[in-house]
């Protein structure tokens, strides 16, 4: 096991599952959460009015758009294609009662609704204000129709904690994670803003995908590790790799 301390940059109350594995695995763990989400509640009647149009499914790539649902309509029985596992359980735990689960990142959701769906087929998609994969033009291009709503913004913080800047100035973390590609664009803004760039040259850094490393190259990391898959498992895979051989 190790003792390295790991940065978490997940917004408040997505990082419980992915500190308890680092924890478990002897890790300390510093919580950063570089954005904020705000849920937007003037779309609550166009959302009412979206579901009652009965699309043939609701599409949610994020926890946070199946919280925002819940919490802007009473309704539980639409059918919802979650993106991943970790969706769908949430869904699940909200009273969701027709929900199924599309490969585990965007891409693969796009695939298994081109193999299910015909042409023509419509559905509504749920999403934060910020998306890295087009949904609506990669489903359009399949001839189906798409409705998208965008029910919460993920902020981005404005300035890094003193608490994380002072543990930087002391050497004291070992490594960052990073699960999209605008968290590390943010993490980079903002240690450039504190005039912290070169704290991260002995630093590792954990990321989900090649895209969401690239805002990271501009900056003179000790390395920087992709992950074999877009899951926890994989990342936790990753860091063990680094730190305990």
């Amino acid at each position: 096991m190790s003792d390295a301390t790991i940065v978490i940059t997940r917004p408040v109350g997505d990082e419980k599952i992915l500190t308890d594995l680092l924890h478990h695995h002897g890790y300390r763990v510093i919580h950063e959460p570089l954005t904020s989400i705000y849920l937007n509640h003037t779309l609550r009647q166009e959302l009412h009015h979206a579901l009652m149009d009965e699309p043939d499914a609701v599409i949610v790539t994020s926890r946070h758009a199946v919280q925002a649902l819940s919490l802007l309509s009473d309704l539980r029985d639409p059918f919802l294609i979650c993106v991943g596992e970790a969706t769908a359980r949430v869904a699940y735990s909200l009273g969701f009662t027709r929900v199924s689960v599309a490969g585990g990142n965007a891409q693969k959701l796009i695939g298994s609704i081109g193999d299910s769906y015909d042409a023509d087929s419509r559905f509504l998609y749920l999403s934060g204000e910020h998306v890295r994969v087009d949904m609506d033009a990669a489903l359009t291009a399949k001839d189906m129709h798409v409705q998208r709503l965008a029910l919460y913004e993920a902020i981005a913080s404005e300035q890094l904690s003193d608490i994380l800047i002072e543990h930087l100035r002391r050497t004291q973390i070992d490594a960052v994670t990073f699960l999209s590609q605008r968290t590390a664009h943010i993490f980079t803004e903002l240690l450039a803003k504190a005039g912290m760039n070169k704290s991260v040259a002995h630093l590792q850094g954990f990321c989900l995908s090649a895209s969401v490393a690239e805002p990271l190259q501009s900056s003179p990391w000790k390395s920087i590790h992709i992950t074999r898959e877009a899951t926890l498992a994989s990342l936790l895979e990753c860091v063990n790799n680094v730190f305990e051989r």
